[in-house]
């Protein structure tokens, strides 16, 4: 029920992700400053599409990750 201060954010597509990094990485959240990149895939399938996101601050919660990264895609 807490927060570990990283989460992933899944896309279909890479363009999707490209602007949430661009918009996102660095971004000031409460005391901390989050970092966005691309998470390292496990599959093909998934390759330029998914997010690492880490610094999130300890109280985000999954609803709040969707709210802030559902204008991207």
């Amino acid at each position: 029920g807490q927060s570990l201060g990283y989460g992933f954010v899944n896309y279909v597509e890479a363009g999707d992700a490209d602007r949430a990094i661009g918009a996102l990485n660095g971004l000031k959240l409460q005391t901390k400053t989050i970092k966005v990149s691309y998470a390292r895939p496990s599959s093909a399938s998934i390759r330029d599409a998914n997010l690492y996101v880490s610094g999130l601050p300890k109280a985000m919660g999954q609803k709040e990750m969707e709210q802030r990264f559902s204008p991207y895609g």
